[in-house]
């Protein structure tokens, strides 16, 4: 079974930019995780919202990735010491891929 983590972003004009300066230069700390299959940043034309789909085989591993310190190196700086504690983060949706 695959998941799709589902991430809505709204973020005021001013920060836009550099957050998709961020996005195009993350660590890529993900991308060598164990169950990782693919992310993706999508916008709206006018950037006034932004969704992250981030891909895994199934919920363990999506699991083991955003409470794991390889996680937190990708997000070093954020304001917020887990993905739990982020109050942006509420809106997240995770998903099951039918097959």
């Amino acid at each position: 079974m695959t998941v799709i983590s589902y991430f809505p972003i709204s973020l005021p004009a001013e920060a836009r930019a550099g957050f998709e300066k961020s996005w195009k230069t993350r660590v890529g700390a993900v991308d060598t995780f164990p169950g990782f299959i693919s992310t993706e940043l999508v916008a709206l034309d006018d950037r006034s919202e932004y969704v992250v789909l981030t891909r895994f085989t199934d919920e363990a591993s999506f699991n083991a990735w955003i409470t794991s310190d390889n996680f937190t190196a990708g997000h070093r700086g954020e304001s917020y010491s887990s993905y739990k504690d982020n109050p942006f983060l509420k809106s997240h949706k995770l998903f099951e891929v039918l097959d």
